[in-house]
């Protein structure tokens, strides 16, 4: 969805299905320093599967990927 600059933390913004996820990287040392993942306002009550998270994480890691192969860190 998003991804800025904050002065040394990329923060990178994702939306899956009803699941959202804040990250935020430190441009310095390349370690997340926080995140959050939070149910989207239509969510059902079922709560946050494995698959999910898995997914989530893995996105986040993409994410990181790209933004390393087009040279931003």
């Amino acid at each position: 969805m998003k991804v800025s600059l904050d002065g040394e933390l990329y923060i990178v913004e994702l939306i899956f299905q009803k699941l959202n996820a804040k990250v935020q990287i430190n441009t310095s040392t390349k370690e997340i320093r926080e995140y959050e993942l939070q149910q989207g306002e239509n969510a059902s009550k079922s709560g946050l599967s494995k698959g999910k998270l898995i997914f989530l994480v893995a996105a986040v890691g993409v994410s990181i990927a790209v933004i390393k192969i087009l040279g931003v860190f």
